[in-house]
């Protein structure tokens, strides 16, 4: 219990150290990832394959033109065991066949009908049998769109996990690992933001911001050679690429709803309107796209400059801030950069800034908002502890002029009635007052023997003043656990003051202590008027809702009160084992 009330406690650090270590694995992994290390260096025209020659048909579909690439199998290639050819295609259908007629691979997009032309990125996977050594092998490549018409692909003869090991790893290295950091960054920060003492809003911003860097390390992990080489015995490759062109309009979305939350609602009115033009037009792109009235992948680039330039409408909707002017102008550039490589290279997803760039702005923005969530914990905890301790220390100073008040008026009786007997009990009020003053000043719970001691001592103090009037019986079987200082006496001086107290006749008033289970039982019982006999309906209990109220600040316990048939009063205790 101990270790949980701690995690609980420190949740902030414990989260805090699993990221670090989530971060320390993770470089670990990439530091020993074969080929990232051992074989960053192996020769890679030692695996290529050339081809013989290469004719291009111009075509009237698709991308204008169709290639056909011819190769001869080297004997060398074939013995390799578990020799491949392959090549990574980007949006472009294949075809191949061995000179003998025998078709090896088809991609079929080009003659069944599907949703969207584009096959997605995916690699040519022909696996090389030994009597195709010296044989011609046959490729012809349909490129899709207009962006991937000048694509030259690479073909290797070659074993797939060495392919993997030895060349695509390498190439991919910090783009998988920046992706990588993106998801574990962004769902950390998206989930540890639950928990953290912060306002809706902050959490709000740091869950948005964590969000869409997820999406940005989705739609960059989507577009690897080295996750498509991965998969490519599940055949998912377009339902990859349209998983990772949805992640892109989803983060652009997300980047421009994060935006909009350095101000309150009714300050970005036009910035709403923003957002609810390019969220229908992803929507609208989605559904076109599904119906095949258009291609998703020719109008990605025209929705990125579209909500880029939705967020430079929000960012000066007003006299911006310096966050705002940080957040959205920094995203126009690094978006800028990572669309300027698209146009020159035909795809973004060897872009890193705007990926690098989220990170570092989600890691300052999360950890300044663990910080001050951690500080705002402090401070409540050490508000909370002071005032629980006023509370308490404000429940016993009514408690101890309560108490000497009720004793000094019974010595004050016993001074006409029987001096010498008042002398007596000021010498025991005087004992007593100088062995327990530290248990009535404790404000933390102390041993049930010690209350005990206390009770008797004031029960003795009444009972020179009642003599026969008053007695009291013990049944005591249970005194392994803590209280709260004065929770007995009070009980037993409200029994006494509402009976023999009042004049009502004798009164027998009978103390029961016994364990139920974990918990301490104790009961009062007394044969007097019963509730409400002998007081007013707006008499507040003092004495008996002060015990209440420390019983359930100190160690989580109860109170009841009922009245006992056919006369008196029933007063019942439960204290929890304090742990």
């Amino acid at each position: 219990m101990k270790a949980l009330r701690f995690l609980k406690n420190h949740l902030a650090v414990v989260l805090l150290v699993c990221f670090t270590l989530s971060c320390v694995l993770l470089v670990g992994m990439i530091h020993a990832s074969p080929g990232t290390q051992r074989h960053a260096y192996a020769p890679r025209d030692s695996f290529t394959l050339r081809p013989d020659s290469v004719e291009e048909q111009t075509i009237r579909d698709y991308a204008g033109v169709r290639r056909s690439y011819v190769f001869t199998i080297p004997e060398s290639g074939v013995a390799a065991t578990g020799a491949r050819v392959m090549a990574y295609l980007r949006h472009s259908a294949v075809r191949v066949w061995i000179d003998d007629g025998e078709l090896l691979y088809d991609s079929g997009e080009l003659d069944t009908p599907h949703i969207g032309k584009t096959p997605g990125n995916y690699w040519v996977n022909v696996p090389v049998r030994p009597a195709y050594a010296g044989k011609t092998l046959h490729v012809e490549l349909t490129p899709v769109f207009e962006s991937v018409r000048g694509d030259e692909p690479v073909f290797y003869l070659i074993g797939h996990e060495d392919l993997l090991n030895l060349i695509i790893r390498p190439q991919e290295m910090l783009m998988r690992a920046l992706a990588m950091a993106a998801l574990m960054i962004g769902l950390f920060m998206m989930l540890f933001v639950l928990f953290l003492p912060l306002q809706s809003s902050e959490k709000r911003r740091v869950f948005l911001l964590g969000a869409t860097v997820v999406c940005a390390g989705i739609w960059k992990l989507t577009g690897l050679a080295s996750v498509a080489l991965r998969l490519d015995y599940l055949s998912w490759h377009k339902e990859m690429w349209y998983l990772g062109a949805t992640a892109y309009m989803l983060m652009l979305l997300l980047s421009l709803r994060f935006l909009l939350g350095f101000r309150k609602p009714q300050e970005h009115r036009v910035g709403r309107l923003c957002f609810g033009i390019a969220l229908v037009a992803a929507a609208v792109l989605l559904v076109l796209q599904f119906l095949n009235v258009l291609e998703l992948h020719d109008a990605l680039a025209l929705y990125g400059f579209g909500v880029a330039l939705l967020h430079l409408i929000a960012i000066f909707e007003k006299k911006p801030n310096l966050p705002e002017l940080l957040w959205g102008l920094l995203t126009l550039v690094t978006l800028g950069l990572d669309l300027l490589i698209l146009v020159v290279r035909g795809s973004m997803h060897n872009s890193p800034f705007f990926l690098v760039w989220s990170i570092g702005y989600l890691l300052a923005l999360g950890f300044g908002f663990v910080r001050k969530a951690i500080l705002r914990e402090r401070q409540l905890r050490e508000q909370e502890e002071e005032l629980r301790n006023a509370k308490v220390a404000s429940l016993m100073q009514q408690i101890r002029p309560h108490f000497i008040y009720n004793t000094l008026t019974s010595i004050y009786v016993l001074c006409d009635d029987d001096p010498a007997l008042a002398k007596q009990v000021i010498q025991d009020f005087t004992a007593y007052l100088q062995a327990n003053f530290t248990a009535i000043s404790a404000t933390e719970p102390i041993a049930f023997s010690e209350e005990l001691q206390h009770t008797k001592a004031y029960v003795a103090v009444e009972s020179m003043r009642y003599g026969e009037k008053l007695t009291v019986e013990y049944d005591v079987q249970h005194t392994s656990f803590r209280c709260p200082p004065l929770t007995l006496q009070p009980l037993v001086e409200n029994a006494i003051k509402h009976g023999v107290g009042s004049g009502v006749g004798p009164e027998h008033i009978c103390v029961r202590v016994v364990a139920d289970g974990a918990d301490a039982l104790i009961t009062v019982e007394d044969d007097g008027p019963g509730i409400g006999a002998t007081e007013s309906s707006n008499d507040a209990h003092i004495g008996l809702q002060n015990v209440t109220d420390r019983l359930s600040l100190m160690c989580g316990g109860t109170l009841g009160i009922r009245n006992a048939f056919p006369r008196g009063t029933i007063v019942t205790v439960r204290i929890p084992r304090i742990k």
